[in-house]
């Protein structure tokens, strides 16, 4: 069988993996327009995400102000033991 490679996974299935050429005829119009669309989302997503940080930096300066602190984590070292 030509364009594909198939490979037994267990006594019940097997893998086919097809080879399949695939052709994008692309206009400069069309690049274009989708290169403006994927811009004015990332823009957007951006917008987004400083409106996100900005609500979590007042969280944290609230947090600051009212004495609200990490907890601390202790760390317990124990002896280890060296083998030769």
């Amino acid at each position: 069988m030509e364009n594909q490679t198939i490979t037994k996974v267990d006594d019940n299935t097997i893998s086919v993996i097809k080879n399949v050429p695939v052709e994008f005829k692309f206009t400069p119009e069309y690049l274009n327009e989708q290169r403006e669309k994927i811009i004015g989302q990332k823009e957007k997503d951006n917008a987004q995400r400083d409106l996100e940080i900005a609500e979590i930096d007042s969280y944290l300066t609230e947090m600051d102000k009212l004495g609200v602190v990490e907890k601390q984590v202790e760390i317990i070292e124990t002896p280890t033991e060296v083998i030769n």
